[in-house]
């Protein structure tokens, strides 16, 4: 009455716990909507936190860059432009670089040839820029424009490039162009440091990297694969996975004028970190709470079933015809119930005392039966006899035919007294219970009606069956009259009769399943339990005769023997009776 009942579906302790279950799981379903709602509401927050913080490095840069576009407009207004003065606009643009450390300014041509560069000596021999693309698209579409990242052809360091018109007469002449060294981006970025945990990218507009707060030796100046979607301008917040691969909250804030886009993400553990500590204490207040609630409905069970379990004693003294007395069992409806048993001890004993009573009477009269109604009934037959043996000559017809009238009801009524003092001494006669071959029994039960057998041209197959413990005499009886039953009932043909039985199983006790089955006349199912009572028949005395009391004689024998007796049949089909007898059984007391 441990564990083991605990997981018993059927007992008290396991629906309690059941209950208590039920109780508890509104109150996880409620934890657990909670931590959703607090993960989806931190989610809300910083996603928005992301995307402002994306907007405004993209903001911090698009002004950068137009800083850097109205210096270069404004220089491209110097004179020394136009008279073709290329020293002192190299002068000019060595003083304005004072105020952009790392930075170089070049003037070029149409074919990209560099014509002035800061980096160089006036007069020394420059190469033609290697961003031919962005100069061509100043020389045809006449306006400004940013880089992507490259290798500068002088310096050979990572630099984006600003490149502005120079007009003269209307037209493009020249192509005046800043380059920065990206270590300019990774200033901007580090004036607004980012909250633990986050990760900065800027990327150009044609995906490469150009800085990147966490590990950007691995990955600036290298094209990276589409990260929140397809190109153009655009703020957005999504789920992605990082170029660790591990699932984080991004924000890409792109610029329409450059094509450049920041992208801000933090790895969704962190935002689980955020709500752990809340998280663990929600959880493990529930955990409690259902483990102690589950317990204590364990210990209330466990009450409970002690006080059902005391019930059980006086329930099988009651069974064994014993007082009862079942005492104090803690519960007032237990205690109720063990008062009702002691009761219905108490009137089962008298009940027993009167039923033992009137089983003695029964005998007596069974005894008075076999003798003082058969004496009668033995002077009647044996007038009868006397009557036709002496003066059968002088009746006529109708005298003869009341004879014969009187002979039979005669005979009928000696069988009829027969029959009815054997089903009385079924229970109070019994025999006691031994282990018996039952198809052996059933074979002697052949031999004793071996004459009926032989003239109705019958056959009885008896097949292999199980030992069981059974009162010969009554089971023998049994066999006698369900083989007698076949054998009257037939039809056309000559009786076939097949007796089978094997071992089965019900509530974990062993049964032998012995079952009869005939070629006769049948019945129908509906007369199924009508056949088994005393007296009944279903057809005429004339054409089958009888007493009616045979399958009343074979139930009750069965039924003394703890088993039960039922029969199939569809009229013109044949009959199966079917007994079903335990194996085991103990000597009755008398």
């Amino acid at each position: 009455m441990g564990l083991a009942s605990l997981w018993n579906w059927r007992s008290i302790r396991f629906r309690l716990a059941c209950l208590v279950t039920a109780c508890v799981l509104p109150v996880w379903l409620a934890a657990g909507s909670l931590v959703y709602f607090a993960y989806q509401d931190k989610k809300r927050t910083i996603e928005t936190e992301l995307l402002q913080t994306a907007r405004n490095l993209r903001l911090v840069l698009d002004q950068e860059i137009e800083v850097i576009q109205s210096v270069l407009h404004a220089l491209s207004t110097s004179p020394a432009l136009g008279t073709g003065d290329f020293g002192a606009f190299h002068h000019q643009a060595k003083r304005l670089l004072q105020s952009y450390e790392g930075a170089d300014i070049i003037l070029a041509d149409a074919t990209g040839q560099q014509l002035v560069n800061s980096y160089r000596p006036l007069g020394a021999s420059l190469p033609k820029r290697n961003i031919g693309t962005v100069v061509a698209r100043v020389f045809e579409q006449g306006k400004a424009g940013v880089s992507g990242l490259f290798k500068g052809a002088v310096t050979g360091r990572n630099m984006i490039s600003v490149d502005v018109p120079v007009f003269r007469d209307g037209k493009v002449a020249y192509d005046l162009a800043m380059t920065l060294p990206t270590d300019r981006i990774v200033a901007i970025m580090s004036r607004y440091p980012l909250p633990p945990g986050w990760v900065g990218l800027v990327m150009d507009s044609d995906r490469v990297v150009v800085n990147r707060t966490l590990a950007p030796e691995q990955y600036v100046g290298k094209r990276i694969p589409p990260l929140l979607g397809g190109p153009g301008p655009g703020d957005f917040v999504r789920e992605f996975r990082n170029l660790e691969d591990i699932p984080s909250l991004a924000s890409m804030s792109k610029s329409a004028a450059t094509g450049w886009a920041v992208v801000l993400h933090v790895p969704k553990p962190l935002v689980w970190v955020k709500l752990r500590s809340w998280l663990l204490w929600a959880v493990a207040g529930t955990s409690l709470l259902s483990v102690a609630g589950v317990g204590l409905a364990g210990l209330i069970g466990r009450s409970i079933s002690r006080s059902i379990w005391g019930l059980i004693p006086p329930a099988r003294d009651l069974a064994a015809g014993k007082r009862a007395y079942p005492g104090n069992l803690g519960l007032e409806e237990t205690d109720a119930v063990g008062r009702a048993l002691e009761e219905a001890s108490g009137l089962l004993m008298e009940r027993t005392a009167n039923l033992e009573r009137s089983n003695r009477e029964l005998e007596d009269f069974a005894a008075m039966a076999s003798h003082d109604l058969q004496e009668p009934l033995r002077k009647i037959k044996a007038f009868g006899e006397r009557l036709r043996e002496n003066n059968a000559q002088n009746l006529d017809e109708t005298g003869l035919d009341y004879l014969r009238r009187m002979e039979g009801a005669g005979d009928r009524m000696e069988s009829l007294i027969l029959d009815l003092l054997e089903y009385s001494r079924i229970t109070t006669r019994p025999n006691p219970f031994v282990p018996t071959d039952l198809e052996a029994l059933a074979r002697e039960a052949v031999v004793d009606i071996e004459a009926a057998v032989a003239e109705t041209g019958g056959r009885i197959v008896i097949g292999p069956m199980p030992t069981a413990s059974v009162d010969v005499p009554q089971l023998r009886r049994a066999f006698q009259n369900l083989f007698s039953n076949a054998l009257k009932f037939h039809g056309q043909d000559a009786p076939e009769i097949t007796v089978s039985g094997t071992v089965v199983t019900e509530d974990g006790r062993p049964y032998a399943r012995i079952e009869v089955a005939d070629n006769g006349i049948g019945f129908e199912e509906k007369y199924r339990d009508k056949i088994f009572q005393p007296f009944q028949r279903l057809h005429g005395r004339s054409k089958f005769p009888g007493t009616g009391i045979g399958l009343a004689i074979v139930r009750k024998s069965v039924e003394r023997h703890g088993g039960t007796v039922t029969a199939e049949s569809q009229p013109g089909q044949g009959a199966t009776f079917i007994m079903r007898i335990p194996l085991n059984q103990q000597t009755p007391e008398n």
